[in-house]
């Protein structure tokens, strides 16, 4: 257990953080097996936030070798925390979810599925129309696109492959299972926590609060969570009179350090955003929807990572064929020759990740 602190021991805590996401590049398959859930968001600046996070865990990993290789992966899309890619058997704890019963659209939908194979919600539109409804934020969206989206998160269809980020359904096995909602929701628990890494109670119960269909009171999921505490499944860290919980299982990897990372703004180790200013000592915030006036940053700014502290961030541009790679700094640029030399590394290793031929930076 890491104790109240000064410095060295908030700096050790860091390096667990970064430890416990970070480890040596690996295949695609190991880096998502070692991940146990991966974040996915539709915007591409410079790429989409699951590939920025893979390309810092996968050997020689290209923007969208994912979305290539996810049929052959044994993984599903789903919301645990956020929307993602997940192992099959979280897939598996989330459902059977409590099922509302099959409208007649419903119905019409899956046996068109049943007959097409896999589509999308244009190809559905054949089928039910082209009508627009009312969105979940008030505007509007095809309906096609809705009922598949509604159907998707009841489990009656699954992801089977994207195309140009594209989702395409095809019909799913909702799971059986024999397992207790408590235990179902002990274990999404330990999976989230494998995802994140060391977290607050608070942090972690918020991040899955829509699991109400398991354990509806509050109460229930606390208690879940001690008992994997006091069976130590989970251990407890204290720094700087702060307590912070991780699985007991999962075990720091021994990647070096020594590097500058440009991190997705959903990395792991950046996600939760008090720990991040309680480590590092400053706010990080995702301004893409900020009104231009109002940011900061930057539209997509990407955290920078220099050896265990987040020094700044980052903007990425492509124009003609070209990266660039503006930085900005929370108090000011390191101005030791290994930083700037290890900048240029992770520069040129974007420009190569995006399969571009140059690359440029500014400090």
């Amino acid at each position: 257990m890491f104790h109240n602190s000064k410095g060295e021991s908030l700096q050790q805590f860091r390096k667990h953080v970064i430890r416990s996401s970070l480890f040596p590049e690996t295949n695609l398959p190991k880096a998502i097996e070692r991940l146990s859930f991966l974040q996915a968001d539709p915007i591409r600046c410079p790429a989409r936030a699951q590939d920025l996070i893979l390309r810092q865990r996968v050997k020689q990993y290209k923007a969208g070798h994912l979305e290539k290789c996810y049929p052959d992966l044994n993984l599903e899309e789903c919301f645990l925390f956020a929307y993602g890619f997940a192992p099959k058997v979280l897939w598996d704890l989330i459902y059977p979810k409590t099922i509302s019963a099959l409208s007649a659209l419903d119905k019409q939908i899956l046996s068109a599925i049943g007959r097409l194979g896999s589509t999308d919600s244009r190809g559905l539109e054949a089928q039910i129309g082209a009508k627009r409804v009312t969105n979940y934020w008030g505007g509007s969206s095809r309906k096609a696109k809705m009922c598949l989206e509604s159907l998707h998160d009841r489990g009656h269809l699954r992801v089977s492959h994207r195309e140009n980020g594209i989702r395409f359904y095809a019909l799913a096995r909702i799971p059986q299972t024999d397992r207790s909602k408590p235990e179902r929701f002990k274990e999404i628990l330990l999976i989230t926590l494998r995802a994140i890494g060391p977290t607050t109670r608070r942090f972690l119960l918020s991040e899955l609060a829509q699991f109400k269909y398991l354990l509806n009171e509050v109460k229930a999921r606390r208690a879940c969570l001690q008992e994997l505490i006091d069976s130590d499944r989970i251990r407890i860290d204290l720094v700087d009179a702060v307590e912070y919980i991780s699985a007991s299982d999962q075990k720091p990897s021994r990647v070096a350090l020594d590097r500058v990372r440009i991190l997705a703004p959903f990395d792991p180790i950046v996600r939760d955003r008090a720990r991040f200013e309680h480590l590092w000592g400053w706010t990080y915030r995702f301004e893409a929807y900020t009104p231009p006036a109002k940011r900061k940053l930057g539209y997509y700014a990407m955290p920078v990572l220099w050896r265990d502290q987040m020094v700044g961030w980052a903007n990425t541009k492509v124009n003609d064929g070209q990266l660039s790679v503006q930085f900005g700094f929370i108090f000011e640029c390191p101005k030791e020759k290994a930083f700037h030399q290890a900048t240029e590394h992770e520069v040129a290793r974007m420009a190569e990740f995006l399969e571009l031929d140059k690359s440029a930076f500014s400090l």
